[in-house]
């Protein structure tokens, strides 16, 4: 098999495996979309919105966005709405269902819960290969 060959079958699985991540029925699957929207920000909301907010955390189909002032946070209220419809119709549809802004980045879900749901989810996983 040359180095061609190589390629295309990288590319095929990539593409696999991504498919896997954003259909949703992987339990790792909350984890990928979370880090995909992450680096989406500024793509999905657009610069205004992105240079002062930033997402930092997401539990249960909450998404957590700390804005830099109060100011802002009164704005981004009136905006909540439409971004959840954008992140729905141009991201994932199911992804998130409420946005809470913070001025606080410690009154979001702490990393461990996330951390914890992802530990569960892989030894799930292993669990299974081991069954099959």
């Amino acid at each position: 098999m040359d180095e061609i060959d190589y390629k295309t079958k990288f590319k095929v699985s990539s593409q696999v495996l991504q498919s896997l991540f954003e259909n949703g029925k992987s339990p790792l699957s909350e984890h990928f979309l979370r880090w995909k929207l992450w680096s989406r920000w500024k793509e999905l909301m657009g610069d205004g919105i992105a240079e002062n907010s930033e997402p930092v955390g997401y539990y249960q189909k909450k998404l957590y966005i700390f804005v830099k002032n109060s100011s802002v946070m009164h704005h981004m209220y009136f905006l909540k709405k439409n971004m959840i419809l954008k992140i729905k119709k141009e991201f994932h549809p199911s992804f998130v269902d409420e946005i809470i802004f913070t001025l606080d980045k410690r009154s979001v879900p702490r990393e461990s819960i996330q951390s914890e749901s992802l530990k569960e989810n892989i030894d799930k996983i292993l669990q299974r290969d081991t069954e099959d």
